[in-house]
C-alpha cells in the first residue's frame, strides 16, 4: 500500500508541475499577443500618410509634380522621426526646416491595455548616421501573472513610400539632415 502511496503522490506532482508549466506557457503566449496588437497599431500610425491642401503646413510630397499648388501627401513618419522623442527641426528640405511644421499633440510613449494586460509601448527617431530615416517602435506587454514580453520594430522611411524612381523619397531626411 505504502508504494501505491508513493507512486500516486509522484505522479501527482508531476500532474501538478506540468499544469503550472502550461499555465505560464498561456500567459506568455497572451502577452505576446497582446504586444503584437499594439505593435501593430504604432507602426501602422508610423507608416500613415494623408493628402493635404499646398497650404498645409505638413506637406511632404505633392500628388502631381507638375501641379505643386495641388494636393500634397503628408507622411506621419516624418512628425514622429523629429518630434520623439523630443522634438528637432527637421532639414529645411523638409517641412521648412521648423519645428512649428511638425503636427503637434502626438504621443511618443503611452501604456495601453488589451484585455487585461498592460502594454508599455515608445515611439522614437533614430539619430546619427545609422539612424537617418529609421523610427523605432517598442512594446513590452507584462502579463498580470508574470510573463513579459517585449518586441521591437524598425520603421524606415522606404517602408513608407517605396520609390523605385528615386534614391530619396519625400519621407527621408536628405543625407546629413537626420536627428542630432
Amino acid at each position: 500500500m505504502a508504494v501505491i502511496g508513493i507512486a500516486f503522490a509522484a505522479l501527482l506532482t508531476s500532474q501538478l508541475a506540468n499544469l503550472r508549466a502550461n499555465a505560464q506557457a498561456r500567459f506568455a503566449t497572451d502577452a505576446k499577443a497582446a504586444a503584437v496588437q499594439v505593435l501593430e497599431r504604432r507602426s501602422a500610425e508610423v507608416l500613415k500618410s494623408e493628402i493635404v491642401p499646398a497650404s498645409s503646413p505638413y506637406k511632404d510630397a505633392p500628388l502631381d509634380p507638375d501641379n505643386p499648388s495641388g494636393s500634397w501627401r503628408s507622411f506621419y513618419f516624418v512628425d514622429y522621426y523629429f518630434s520623439c522623442p523630443t522634438p528637432v527641426a527637421p532639414s529645411p528640405k523638409q517641412r521648412g526646416g521648423s519645428v512649428d511644421n511638425l503636427r503637434p499633440g502626438l504621443t511618443c510613449s503611452d501604456t495601453e491595455t488589451v484585455g487585461d494586460i498592460p502594454v508599455a509601448w515608445s515611439i522614437r527617431g533614430e539619430s546619427g548616421i545609422l539612424g537617418e530615416g529609421v523610427v523605432t517602435v517598442v512594446v513590452t506587454a507584462t502579463h498580470p501573472r508574470g510573463p513579459k514580453v517585449t518586441m521591437g520594430r524598425r520603421v524606415t522611411c522606404y517602408d513608407v513610400y517605396p520609390s523605385p524612381t528615386q534614391d530619396q523619397p519625400a519621407p527621408c531626411p536628405p543625407p546629413g539632415g537626420g536627428r542630432p
